[in-house]
């Protein structure tokens, strides 16, 4: 048996040098015939709304089991850090083990907070997380695929958090299912399953009433509600994804890049910037 198929008998697969267990690539998002191609799309996204750059300073929630992280820590270099946190405890074992003996500079946190499929033993709520980074340190904060599982009040709290955390210049690139007119006639004439069609509170729609969580979106309207309860600003206009069946787009899910509004003030919109790159 050669070592890709001992690889498969025993439920990993390789990845940049790392031996991956499919079980939590799995809960990542993805599994082995996935895996790389959506780990090169996020690095391509990053490059495209929110460059990453050797010496910054990292924080990605939902992490996984390090699909990100293992290319990120080679462009953040010996001197930039990553902090990686989820809220599957095995996942993060699994990152504590295998990717911060490699590189130091990148330590996981498990967060234990409540969820009905990924954690249901948790003992906290989203509302009682405070993120364990001091203030004003983190440079880009990463959510793929989180908020689009996740209801406004605990959005709200979580971008409080990031804000706090956050450097004065820092950004949030975050993913959202963005429900507006167009995304809603797309994927009702497709027969989508994520139709969004039922209404779960002000702005907020879902796709399965069996599965609240199970896909979440959220309407402009509403999006701009939780951005002014958090002191949260767009960065960016929205980048659409071709979740909806937008065609000629490079992402999956809509994408927010987020910077912190002025205390006390309105929020604002600093387009057409992008961080990194000089304006067109």
């Amino acid at each position: 048996m050669d070592g890709a198929a001992e690889q498969r008998a025993a439920g990993t697969f390789e990845f940049e040098g790392f031996v991956i267990p499919e079980d939590l690539a799995v809960l990542t998002g993805g599994g082995r015939d996935t895996w790389e191609s959506i780990s090169r799309a996020h690095m391509a996204a990053y490059d495209r709304y929110s460059p990453v750059r050797a010496g910054e300073n990292v924080l990605e929630v939902g992490c996984g089991v390090g699909r990100d992280a293992i290319p990120l820590v080679k462009v953040l270099g010996p001197k930039g850090s990553y902090v990686g946190l989820d809220i599957i405890r095995p996942s993060i074992i699994w990152c504590q083990e295998n990717i911060t003996p490699r590189h130091p500079n990148a330590v996981f946190g498990h967060l234990d907070i409540r969820s009905e499929f990924y954690n249901p033993s948790g003992t906290l709520s989203a509302l009682e997380v405070r993120i364990p980074i001091e203030d004003g340190r983190i440079d880009l904060i990463i959510l793929q695929s989180v908020f689009t599982h996740m209801f406004e009040d605990d959005i709200v709290h979580y971008l409080s958090e990031f804000r706090r955390v956050l450097r004065p210049d820092g950004l949030v690139f975050a993913t959202f299912f963005i429900v507006d007119e167009e995304s809603l006639r797309l994927t009702t004439a497709r027969g989508d399953a994520l139709t969004f069609q039922h209404r779960w509170g002000k702005g907020c729609r879902i796709s399965d009433l069996q599965n609240p969580e199970g896909a979440v979106g959220y309407t402009p309207k509403a999006l701009g509600r939780v951005l002014r309860r958090s002191a949260m600003a767009l960065e960016q206009p929205i980048h659409h994804g071709s979740w909806s069946g937008r065609p000629d787009v490079p992402d999956g899910q809509d994408i927010a890049i987020l910077n912190r509004a002025p205390t006390g003030g309105r929020i604002v919109r600093r387009f057409p910037r992008v961080r990194g790159r000089a304006e067109p």
